[in-house]
């Protein structure tokens, strides 16, 4: 029994893609690891502050951190600084 060049095909394609939503899985770990989520808000319009969530927090859990009479102005992901990710890294050991 021969193995036809289209059925090679197929599983090389099938195994490339399952290893690259594996890595993309992988990278997506990582950053979650080295980042956080910085909600920028202002309560007068004209100054603005900013709270830092571990994980990407839910409206109510923005409300409960900053209050009510609080207005978003943007939600992001931000890298930790490198020494925090060192102390971290350092304290894990």
């Amino acid at each position: 029994m021969t193995v036809s060049n289209q059925l090679i095909d197929r599983l090389s394609t099938e195994a490339g893609r399952r290893l690259n939503e594996s890595a993309r899985a992988g990278r997506r770990r990582a950053l979650n690891s080295i980042s956080r989520c910085c909600v920028t808000v202002t309560t007068d319009g004209t100054t603005m502050r900013e709270e830092f969530f571990d994980v990407t927090p839910s409206i109510g859990e923005i409300s409960a951190r900053v209050g009510g009479g609080a207005y978003i102005v943007s939600i992001s992901m931000r890298r930790k600084p490198l020494r925090e990710r060192i102390r971290l890294m350092l304290a894990a050991e």
